[in-house]
């Protein structure tokens, strides 16, 4: 008995981390696409499946493309300023930074094309 709860305790607390990192590591010639659409652009960082996420509206100053040091991955890292007004630089996951397209919001990832899950849209 102690071990299906234990079993059971382990998969609840994973179910939290299926959709994480979607598309964070991804090729090289996707990072290049994202960094190129997004540099000077306003976006919104919202990651829709973690619980208590709330949407950030930046404005990216710099995207770059950096190799991940892992098989043939690379992630973008992008540079922007926060509402402290303090500049940030951080890795992105495509699926979970958003921009205007025909007055509605989609992820970077649908930008290109690439599946993947938002969980859910952010409400601004």
């Amino acid at each position: 008995m102690k071990q299906t709860i234990l079993i059971l305790a382990i998969l609840f607390l994973s179910l939290g981390t299926l959709f994480a990192d979607q598309l964070a590591y991804i090729s090289k010639s996707d990072a290049e696409k994202a960094a190129k659409l997004i540099t000077g652009k306003n976006v919104v960082l919202f990651c829709g499946c973690c619980d208590g996420d709330t949407p950030q509206k930046v404005k990216v100053l710099k995207a770059e493309v950096q190799f991940t040091n892992y098989e043939n991955y690379y992630e973008v890292y992008i540079t922007f300023k926060n509402a402290a007004g303090d500049i940030v630089t951080e890795p992105i996951d495509l699926a979970y930074v958003w921009m205007l397209k025909k007055k509605k919001l989609q992820t970077i990832g649908k930008f290109l094309g690439l599946e993947h899950d938002f969980c859910m849209e952010p409400h601004l």
